[in-house]
């Protein structure tokens, strides 16, 4: 008998994709110890997250009496064989999440099947966990390991772009630059988290996805809307946490790629996870891409093709975490990032010499305990990122050579106090950013002090009749050393659960600060800073969504959801040129409404799943001068997709639709068209046992179109890539 994870390895017939669920269990437990069973019984039960419904996979199941430990499969399923018969104190634990407890009383020869509900962490942990969300509202969209596997995706854009609410904006092929939106926010009001630190730029507030491999990355969350109240600065329309990879016992996997326009990349990744002891991995990757792609040159610009140059690429990474395990845990991590590319300018200007460097180099260490009523976290990071632009043949002279570096230091500390109703967690976070760039004005600060307090407290009620309720409420408190005074960001949400069903409504404040870039990036050919640029702020946003989740309808398991929302932006920061066609940034309000809904009909017996979204959300301008929608903002995003598995193959075919984008500031004329674009992936499982073996093959764009989200800035179109990937894994 192995006293470790009897959980399979399959791929799971079945994956969430942006679908956010919430399934409420109630867990009652009786019995007493029983001595000198005969007959050895088991534990059954999955794993769930409270603040979505969805399965929490790599889950660690401890039975610390009979010496037995387990995880979560892909599905959050575990099992717990060979178990005396009687009553074993069970502890659940998993990266994001607060640990979960519960007692099952096993009898003689017979299994029990149990279900957990953990709760998201509320305060940032470092390597081993990231802030939660005031969870009433269910608006988080979880990615595990196994869905990016078998997603066949190559890079953290191309898998986010197929969620709900999001929109990947790039200015190019692959290797280029990536950020994302959500809702219809600009791409520096979305704040990502990598391991608890963010990865915002420090000059512009913006998030570059392309910096963060695929292969490193153990998990994915995504929450839509004001979250402030939480997460502090840069939180306006959303945060994306992303969790590094965590081993599960002994494991080492490698995997490389090729594709079109000179793509190439590959990974290493070697982790050991000794029980109750120590656990660490060790992740290597580098990607490159030659760029030189044929485009469709716009009619206004002459019509015909043309070549893409100056767009190569090359992105090198290494990311390192190690944690104890006790009463008392101690986590550290470090992770080094460096890119080298060039950028070819617009298809109006283009660009033969300029060029992008940037390294970032991070770590941090957190101490957590975690003794039953209360437990508290003291973590401490530090970053540092250096860029270097430069070109010496500008297509708009003068030549330039600009340097900027960024050194920040963050402390957080968080304490809960768990009850039987009502859990409180209580927090600060201080961060000190040293900054130093030739690109900035010599009035622009060199120091900058982020500093806030908060507090969340969520508390459930059994209503009756198989009804839940649950009520959020957190408030953050925050001063910039760039703003006088202090912010408040206040959230509040209220949730109602029967069964699969569920209906919440949240309302919300979140702010934005404004970035050095737009307030003291020195002035150029055509550009001006605006030092007197104020906070963006978001007042009052509500959502109303309902739910329902994996709900059984003759051969089919139905899930979906929708949710109405309204976030009116004070002061969102907009670039204009003035009658000299000079751009510069300024605040406007702005009201955005919208809805967005999503659904997946998956057959289990025939491994076959259908789904699907819709986003509809306007930007528009509140102020009397400008009307209509913002640049860039389509109003109408939809995705639609099937995957199947049959045997060792699993295959997926995703479509998007990009709605009309405005190109001028409050006008409608030179609009672009709409466009679809559908991708192809597959994943063949060629050796299984304990070297199993994968080929991966995927077709970008299948239809050759050519397209472009920003007018001037072109996708390559029809792209394929082929590649392997090995691993060896095994658990305790």
């Amino acid at each position: 008998m192995r006293r470790d994870a009897d959980v399979s390895d399959r791929i799971p017939q079945r994956f969430p994709f942006a679908v956010a669920a919430i399934v409420s269990a109630a867990i009652a437990f009786t019995g007493g110890r029983t001595a000198n069973a005969q007959v050895p019984g088991e534990i059954r039960g999955r794993v769930t997250s409270r603040a979505d419904g969805r399965v929490v996979s790599g889950a660690r199941i401890d039975d610390p009496d009979a010496g037995f430990i387990t995880t979560t499969d892909d599905d959050g399923v575990f099992i717990l064989r060979g178990l005396a018969a009687g009553r074993h104190d069970i502890r659940v634990t998993a990266i994001g999440f607060q640990p979960g407890r519960t007692t099952v009383s096993v009898e003689n020869g017979r299994a029990q099947d149990v279900s957990v509900v953990l709760d998201l962490v509320p305060a940032r942990l470092a390597a081993v966990a990231v802030r939660g969300s005031v969870d009433s509202g269910g608006n988080a969209t979880t990615i595990p390991r196994a869905q990016i596997d078998a997603s066949g995706r190559q890079d953290l854009a191309g898998l986010l772009e197929q969620q709900a609410g999001v929109l990947v904006v790039r200015a190019g092929g692959p290797g280029a630059p990536a950020f994302l939106s959500l809702r219809g926010s600009s791409v520096n009001e979305v704040l990502v988290l990598v391991d608890g630190q963010p990865i915002n730029s420090s000059l512009t507030g913006e998030a570059d996805l392309s910096l963060i491999p695929l292969a490193n990355i153990e998990r994915i969350t995504i929450i839509r809307g004001a979250q402030s109240a939480i997460y502090g600065p840069r939180a306006l329309a959303g945060v994306v946490l992303i969790e590094t990879r965590r081993p599960a016992g002994a494991e080492l996997s490698a995997a490389a790629t090729a594709g079109s326009w000179g793509e190439r990349a590959g990974s290493i990744s070697a982790g050991l996870d000794a029980p109750a002891i120590v656990g660490g991995v060790l992740t290597a990757s580098r990607s490159t891409t030659a760029g030189d792609f044929v485009y469709d040159v716009p009619a206004v610009r002459g019509g015909g093709t043309g070549i893409r140059r100056n767009d190569a690429a090359a992105l090198s990474s290494v990311s390192a975490s190690v944690a104890t395990e006790g009463p008392v845990a101690v986590a550290m991590h470090g992770a080094a990032v460096e890119d080298d590319r060039g950028l070819p300018g617009s298809v109006a200007a283009p660009d033969c010499c300029a060029h992008n460097g940037d390294t970032r180099a991070s770590g941090g260490a957190s101490v957590h305990s975690d003794r039953g009523l209360i437990a508290w976290t003291v973590n401490v990071d530090a970053d540092h990122e250096r860029t270097h632009y430069q070109d010496s043949e500008p297509a708009i002279p003068p030549a330039y050579d600009d340097r900027a570096t960024a050194t920040s230091v963050t402390a957080t500390s968080a304490a809960t106090l768990s009850g039987p109703v009502v859990t409180v967690t209580a927090g600060a976070e201080a961060r000190t950013i040293g900054i130093a760039a030739t690109e900035l004005t010599t009035t622009a600060p060199s120091t900058e002090h982020d500093d806030g307090i908060y507090a969340h407290a969520h508390a459930t009620h059994a209503l009756g009749s198989g009804i839940t309720g649950a009520l959020d409420g957190a408030i953050r408190v925050d001063w910039n050393s760039l703003e006088p005074g202090t912010v408040r960001s206040p959230q509040v949400g209220v949730s109602v659960v029967r069964g699969p069903l569920l209906a919440s409504v949240t309302t919300g404040e979140s702010y934005n600060p404004p970035s050095l870039a737009d307030q003291y990036f020195r002035e150029g050919v055509l550009v001006r800073p605006n030092p007197n640029l104020k906070p963006e702020r978001v007042r009052d946003e509500v959502e109303g969504r309902l739910q329902a989740s994996d709900v059984a309808v003759g051969p089919a398991r139905i899930s979906s959801e929708i949710a109405v929302y309204r976030a009116d932006i004070t002061g969102m920061i907009l670039w204009f040129p003035n009658f000299q066609f000079i751009w510069s940034p300024d605040n406007y309000n702005v009201d955005r409404a919208g809805w967005d809904a999503n659904a997946e009909v998956a057959f289990p017996r025939w491994g076959l799943r259908i789904r699907g979204t819709v986003n509809d959300v306007s930007v528009d301008y509140a102020g009397p001068v400008l009307s209509g929608q913002i640049a860039y903002r389509p109003r109408l995003t939809v995705t639609a997709g099937a995957a199947i598995t049959r045997g060792r193959v699993e295959a997926e075919i995703t479509s998007r639709y990009i709605g009309d984008r405005r190109t001028v500031q409050g006008s409608a004329l030179n609009a672009l068209t709409s466009y679809w674009v559908t991708d192809i992936h597959a994943t063949v499982h060629v050796v299984d046992g304990l070297w199993p073996l994968d080929v991966i093959a995927g077709v970008d764009d299948l239809l050759d179109r050519r397209t472009a989200l920003l007018f001037d800035y072109p996708y390559p179109g029809r792209a394929v890539r082929v590649g392997v990937r090995l691993r060896y894994a095994h658990a305790h």
